[in-house]
C-alpha cells in the first residue's frame, strides 16, 4: 500500500507540471521610467531563475542524512548538498535603454552547495504493537551557512551573519524490525541567511564611467519540506529513500542602476517574491560503524508549480528536473 501511494503521488506532480504559465512583461517593470525598465526584467528573471535552485540545494532530502530509523539520545552531522545548477553569464549582457528587449541569457552549469549542520533528538521512542515499534517522534534543526564568495559573475554576502537556524520534526510509523523497513514522516522549515547578490555589466552609454549593475539584495529564502522516507539496514550498511514535497518561497529587493545617454545614472527598486511547489525524490546510502555513520544521498527535484520569464536562458529548461545530492557524517550520543 505504501509503495502503491507514493507512485500516485509521483505519477500526480508530474502530470501537474504540464501546465506552463503565459510568459509576460513584468507589470512592475513596464510602469518604471523607461531607462530602469529592461533592468527590472532582466533582474526580475534572473530571481526566478535562480531562486529555486539555491532552494533545491537547501532542502535535499531526508532530514536525517541516511536514515529513517528513530533517534536514539542525541545525533549531531555535518552534511554538504548540492544543487546541479543553472548560472547566468552577465558578462555580454547589456542592458538596453529604451526599454523591456527579450534577450537570451547565456548560462553555464555549476554545483550549488549547501553546508548544513544537522541535530536530531529523540523524545519519544514509541510503543509496541507485538514485535513492532510504532510511532516514535524526533525533534530535529539544522544551521545553514552561507559565506562570502563569488559563484561566476555574481558576488554573494551575508547580510545578518552567516548562519540561519532551521527547525522540524518526524514520526517513525514503523521501526526496522526483523523483515518490515523503518518508515518516517517527517516535516522542516529550513531558512538560508539573508545574502546580497550582485554583479555589474559594461554600460553601453558614451562617456560613462560606471558599470551598470543589478543587486538582489536582502534575499530571504525559506523551504517547507514534507518527507515520507523508508530505510533498512543490512548488517553495516543502510538503504533507503523517499518522496516529498517542497515549498519554496522568496523576497528580494532588486536594486538596479542605468546609466542613460545623457545624465546620470538613475537608480531603482523594486520588491520581488516567490512561492512555488516542487516535488523530490531520492535514494540513499549509509555506512554505520558503532556510532558513526558515512552517508550519501542522490536524487531529484521535479514537477510542481511551473515558473516562466519573458527573457530566455540558453539552458532554456527552468521547470526541468534538477539533481541534487548529499553526503554527510553523523555521530549519535
Amino acid at each position: 500500500m505504501l509503495v502503491r501511494w507514493l507512485s500516485v503521488i509521483v505519477a500526480c506532480t508530474l502530470a501537474h507540471a504540464c501546465a506552463q504559465p503565459l510568459v509576460a512583461q513584468s507589470a512592475q517593470c513596464a510602469s518604471q521610467p523607461v531607462v530602469l525598465r529592461d533592468a527590472c526584467q532582466k533582474g526580475t528573471d534572473i530571481f526566478t531563475m535562480l531562486a529555486p535552485q539555491i532552494q533545491g540545494a537547501l532542502a535535499g532530502g531526508s532530514p536525517v542524512l541516511g536514515s529513517s530509523n528513530a533517534v536514539r539520545g542525541f545525533s549531531v552531522g555535518l552534511r554538504v548538498n548540492a544543487v546541479d545548477g543553472r548560472i547566468p553569464e552577465l558578462g555580454s549582457v547589456r542592458l538596453a535603454r529604451d526599454g523591456i528587449a527579450r534577450s537570451t541569457i547565456p548560462t553555464t552549469r555549476t554545483p550549488l552547495p549547501a553546508p548544513v549542520l544537522d541535530i536530531a533528538i529523540g523524545v519519544f521512542p514509541g510503543f509496541f504493537a507485538g514485535v513492532q515499534r510504532l510511532f516514535s517522534i524526533d525533534l530535529l534543526a539544522n544551521v545553514a551557512y552561507i559565506p562570502t564568495r563569488t559563484i561566476e559573475d555574481f558576488s554573494v554576502r551575508a547580510s545578518n551573519g552567516s548562519l540561519k537556524l532551521g527547525y522540524g520534526a518526524r514520526i517513525g510509523l514503523l521501526a526496522d524490525r526483523l523483515l518490515m523497513p523503518a518508515v518516517a514522516v517527517s516535516y522542516f522549515r529550513r531558512s538560508l541567511p539573508t545574502a546580497t547578490f550582485s554583479t555589474g555589466l559594461p554600460s553601453t552609454a558614451p562617456g560613462a564611467t560606471t558599470n551598470d549593475s543589478l543587486t538582489l539584495g536582502d534575499l530571504s529564502i525559506r523551504n517547507d519540506a514534507l518527507r515520507v522516507g523508508i530505510s533498512k539496514k543490512l548488517g553495516f550498511l543502510e538503504m533507503g529513500g523517499g518522496v516529498g514535497q517542497d515549498r519554496y518561497r522568496a523576497f528580494s529587493q532588486l536594486r538596479a542602476r542605468v546609466t542613460p545617454p545623457i545624465g546620470a545614472p538613475v537608480t531603482g527598486a523594486f520588491v520581488l517574491t516567490q512561492e512555488i511547489m516542487r516535488n523530490a525524490a531520492y535514494g540513499s546510502v549509509a555506512l554505520n560503524i558503532l556510532k558513526l555513520r558515512l552517508a550519501a544521498e542522490a536524487g531529484t527535484t521535479f514537477g510542481g508549480d511551473s515558473i516562466a520569464t519573458y527573457n530566455s536562458f540558453t539552458d532554456g529548461k527552468l521547470n526541468a528536473q534538477r539533481l541534487f545530492g548529499s553526503v554527510g557524517l553523523r555521530l549519535g550520543f
